[in-house]
């Protein structure tokens, strides 16, 4: 009887997908990208451990005209269970679209599991920190009005579902972040 439970479930989440699947969460996120200025923003798996990696990509009119550039992005935290810091190269990707992004593989970063709760305070603590990551990026922006460039992060896990995306304000002068607070 159990096996016919089994595999129920199996069709099930082959159709309509797992609720318990590999999904991120935007923790916080900079108010906007200023030209030279770092930007920093955390992600946290609420979702099922993942050894396939993730995706940044960052998309809109000002990267597809060349007028927003980051070289690299840093990825910092519990890393195979050790403090790291990995630096990856933003690669300028054409879409099938025609349209222009910049993009960072990091196949090699396991994802945490975000299912299990802890009723001890201090490990959960330690779980969420093993789960959380830590994002760093220098925007070079040189337009002439401030814009809003999309930024997502997908586990390759779950491309579609577990996907977290965010629009962010960009601008070429620190005195525009006022607006933006």
């Amino acid at each position: 009887m159990s096996n016919i439970f089994k595999s129920v479930k199996k069709e099930i989440e082959k159709q309509y997908g797992r609720g318990d699947a590999t999904s991120l969460r935007l923790i916080s996120a900079g108010a906007a990208m200023i030209d030279s200025l770092p930007f920093k923003f955390d992600i946290d798996n609420v979702g099922e451990a993942s050894n396939k990696g993730l995706c940044v990509a960052i998309s809109g009119d000002a990267v597809n005209d060349g007028s927003f550039k980051a070289n690299e992005i840093e990825l910092s935290g519990m890393i195979k269970g050790r403090q790291t810091v990995i630096k990856k190269k933003l690669s300028f990707v054409q879409k099938k679209d025609g349209k222009f992004i910049l993009q960072a593989k990091l196949q090699d970063v396991r994802l945490e599991s975000g299912l299990l709760e802890e009723k001890d305070e201090e490990k959960a603590f330690m779980q969420k920190l093993k789960r959380q990551l830590h994002f760093r990026l220098v925007p070079s922006y040189k337009g002439e009005q401030d814009t809003e460039i999309m930024l997502t992060v997908y586990p390759y896990a779950n491309i579609l579902d577990g996907a977290v995306s965010k629009w962010i304000n960009v601008c070429s002068d620190e005195a525009s972040l006022v607006k933006y607070l």
